[in-house]
């Protein structure tokens, strides 16, 4: 098995998903969320607006999301 057909997408965005996991976990550790309730949720939002930017700037509409071809008449 390819290591492509494992991971659909490209690296960027398995590298983003790894960023907000281990920003996510490490202010989970810290208790960020009971301590400093509403920054906690400024530094959330930032990470939300930056994976949106970052998904928009670097996707092309050719780009694979899914393993299958969907058929438009399954969706019916």
């Amino acid at each position: 098995m390819k290591i492509t057909d494992l991971f659909i997408g490209r690296l960027i965005y398995w590298l983003i998903a790894a960023v907000v996991v281990t920003g996510l976990g490490a202010l989970g550790m810290m208790q960020f969320h009971v301590r400093s309730f509403v920054p906690f949720h400024f530094i959330v939002l930032a990470l939300a607006i930056f994976v949106v930017l970052a998904i928009l700037a670097v996707y092309s509409p050719d780009e694979r999301a899914t393993r299958d071809q969907l058929d438009p008449q399954d969706l019916e």
